[in-house]
């Protein structure tokens, strides 16, 4: 299966231009980044070890908690939230009265929540007081049209820089040298990206029309950005997966472009995995995080995303028993086909064609 030659020479970024921004962002997200982008200093990711031990290191700090609540309980007054957080044994955060009259509503038990928290000393050790929360989705979607306007600016400043230092060729560029995380190539304009992820996608899912394959690209290409990844890596999975078929759902009950299973998907926040954004959003968010999984193993790029792709296909369970991609004849003719795609689109990256 190859894709046409202009295709494989698209460049993997995508400015906000060509990606309309929705003045429908929820108003509970702008004032959760708000009160973040104020922060001198965020923490994100796992606990740290030392955050409760040591409370004192974190004054002036926010904490940022991002899971599935597990449990709400009632405490001197206060309300008591236990979120699972990926990475750590999970936290429990204090929610006061005030907070809680504020934000009633937005807990329930399995309810996937971002919540910056403020370190303070309860009983002689460190605690996470609420500041304010978020649902996961809408602080998905809010990430998605900042991002959009984070590259709306780069891109008008390198219209401007491109103007003033001349034409160039495309010839003068190696295509695809540089990840979804900026310019591949000067010479393609934010239209012109989108219209070439686009015609791949209908390529794969001939029912699409040129409107929808058009979403289908920009959501995949934001996200490709957000999370680190080269977009034509997350094309190929999502070929592989679907065929770009939105509504698909396998023998095993995966469902979606990115086939999310049911479980997967509630953990990463997606509530409607039929839906474009949430499920690509999810899809590459997990992907993404399978990848730096792997990648910390100081394994090279190459290694890294078969054994990722191993992980999204059979569950890093089984590639941690087999200490590799699992013995399975489903999940091996898997890797080898996301893989031969993805350097179709992305030649420059096979390493067999190094010289």
């Amino acid at each position: 299966m190859r894709f046409p030659a202009v295709t494989l020479a698209a460049a993997a970024w995508l400015s906000a231009a060509a990606l309309p921004v929705s003045a429908a962002l929820s108003r509970q997200a702008k004032s959760y980044f708000e009160v973040r982008d104020r922060s001198a200093q965020v923490v994100q990711g796992p606990l740290p070890l030392d955050l409760f031990g040591q409370p004192d290191r974190y004054a002036g700090r926010l904490i940022e908690v991002r899971g599935a609540i597990s449990g709400i309980t009632e405490s001197s007054g206060q309300t008591v939230l236990s979120v699972g957080v990926e990475g750590s044994p999970g936290a429990i955060v204090v929610v006061t009265p005030e907070a809680r009259a504020k934000y009633q509503g937005m807990f329930e038990i399995h309810s996937a929540i971002r919540a910056l928290c403020k370190v303070v000393t309860l009983n002689g050790g460190g605690a996470l007081e609420l500041v304010i929360p978020v649902r996961e989705r809408e602080a998905g979607e809010a990430e998605v049209e900042r991002a959009a306007a984070a590259r709306q600016q780069a891109v008008e400043k390198a219209v401007t820089t491109r103007a003033q230092r001349g034409p160039r060729t495309l010839a003068s560029r190696r295509m695809g040298r540089r990840t979804a995380a900026g310019p591949a190539a000067d010479g393609y304009t934010a239209e012109q990206t989108l219209e070439l992820y686009s015609s791949a996608i209908r390529y794969f899912n001939r029912r699409l029309s040129v409107p929808e394959s058009n979403k289908i690209a920009a959501i995949l290409l934001n996200y490709a950005i957000t999370y680190g990844l080269d977009a034509r890596l997350v094309m190929a999975v999502i070929a592989v997966e679907s065929n770009f078929k939105a509504h698909a759902v396998s023998p095993v009950g995966a469902q979606g472009l990115g086939q999310l299973m049911p479980g997967t998907a509630s953990e990463l926040g997606v509530w409607n995995p039929f839906d474009h954004n949430q499920n690509i959003a999810g899809s590459t968010r997990l992907l993404s995080q399978l990848k730096a999984q792997m990648r910390a193993k100081t394994l090279t790029e190459a290694e890294a995303i078969k054994l990722a792709l191993a992980c999204y296909n059979a569950g890093a369970g089984a590639v941690k028993k087999f200490k590799g991609i699992p013995p399975y004849r489903e999940t091996q003719a898997y890797v080898k086909k996301v893989m031969r795609l993805y350097y179709q689109l992305a030649p420059e990256r096979d390493p067999s064609r190094a010289q």
